[in-house]
């Protein structure tokens, strides 16, 4: 790694930390949305809109939908979107297999569009529903995507032989998968130590939601991949030095986002407090 991408990787882990742990709900709202219009813009440049007016259309468009799904959780239905978001996620990550005839056409930059707007909002509001529910799971949940990524780029740049999606992101590798869950499967038992301690049934659906969740993380990581493949594009942006754009770096969190949250609603008996 060189030096830019971890001084800026240090930087935003500072300030993931201080926004998750400082601010209120609703402050945090407001600049995940900030995040997620930033994110809508780029993944607009990568569905192929072009100029600031469409881009801001596009943007409007995910804000009003944004808008929609608070309603939907102020009015207790707090369900239907991460539900929405899961049910999406399952088609999408089913669609990769194929992905060469499933996203090809003179209509893929359409569906590409609606596909982040199913991506980008169910997203935005679970992990508000996290951070209702308690910051240090909002917390848990960002340690457990940047561990698990730190060790998949390590255990694959020393271990990697065989690729996992060599026509969709060449880089990862099976072995890298392989020390992801072995270092998620690490952070899983602690967290289930600090939220689940005093309920044996309960600590090991933590740690099995924990698993799912990183397997639901990846998917989201290969998707941007595909998006980006798609468009002819490295990087979603270039807003993050050495790391690209937002996309890059919240890709996993839009699948294991909606997954972690719904699994959090089961877990403590079908509704959040």
């Amino acid at each position: 790694m060189d030096k830019t991408r971890i001084f800026t990787g240090l930087a935003l882990s500072v300030i993931a930390v201080c926004v998750i742990l400082y601010l209120s709900t609703i402050w945090f709202a407001l600049v995940g949305l900030a995040l997620v219009l930033f994110g809508s813009s780029e993944w607009a440049a990568l569905a192929g809109l072009r100029g600031i007016l469409v881009q801001g259309g596009y943007a409007a468009v995910t804000v009003a939908l944004a808008g929609l799904a608070w309603w939907s959780v102020e009015a207790g239905w707090e369900w239907l979107p991460v539900t929405i978001g899961v049910v999406w996620w399952i088609g999408a990550a089913a669609s990769l297999a194929t992905w060469r005839t499933r996203w090809s056409g003179s209509t893929t930059n359409l569906r590409l569009q609606v596909a982040g707007l199913f991506a980008l909002v169910p997203a935005w509001i679970s992990v508000v529903l996290i951070h209702r529910y308690d910051p240090w799971l909002m917390l848990f949940l960002v340690v457990l995507g940047a561990s698990g990524d730190s060790a998949a780029y390590f255990t694959g740049k020393r271990f990697g032989r065989r690729r996992l999606a060599p026509h969709l992101s060449p880089g990862k590798t099976w072995e890298g998968l392989m020390g992801e869950l072995a270092m998620g499967l690490v952070i899983a038992l602690i967290g289930a130590l600090v939220f689940a301690a005093d309920n044996p049934v309960a600590w090991i659906l933590f740690v099995a939601l924990t698993m799912v969740t990183i397997i639901a993380s990846v998917f989201g990581d290969l998707f941007e991949s595909m998006l980006k493949r798609i468009a002819g594009s490295k990087d979603s942006g270039d807003l993050l030095p050495g790391h690209g754009g937002i996309l890059d770096r919240i890709d996993s969190h839009l699948a294991a986002a909606p997954v972690f949250m719904l699994g959090l609603m089961f877990l403590h008996g079908g509704y959040v407090t």
